[in-house]
């Protein structure tokens, strides 16, 4: 990571991110589009596509922001590095806040 996108998401490179214990995720895409539903809460929301990685990640194994960051930066180019390292923090916040995801 360069030091202009390490800046970005140094507030939260201690947490470690996880899909929400309480109840599943399942996801399907249509026309590019991806609808998460989540069983525990009885919740349908539309996620963005950023949103659909980072989700799909933490359904492996619980990550932290660095270890997201790579993973994400491996399907953009290198001029979208910069925009992902912004997006990245504000997609966790949107996911939080939807309570698909939470900190470990």
């Amino acid at each position: 990571m360069g030091s202009k996108e390490m800046t970005a998401i140094e507030p939260a490179m201690q947490k470690t991110w996880r899909v929400a214990a309480a109840g599943s995720l399942l996801a399907a895409e249509f026309d590019g589009q991806t609808v998460v539903y989540h069983t525990g809460a009885g919740h349908t929301h539309w996620v963005s596509p950023v949103a659909a990685e980072v989700l799909h990640q933490l359904s492996l194994n619980p990550q932290n922001v660095p270890a997201l960051y790579a993973a994400l930066s491996e399907l953009v180019s290198q001029e979208d590095l910069p925009l992902l390292a912004d997006s990245l923090q504000e997609t966790l916040e949107h996911l939080k806040q939807l309570n698909l995801i939470e900190p470990t």
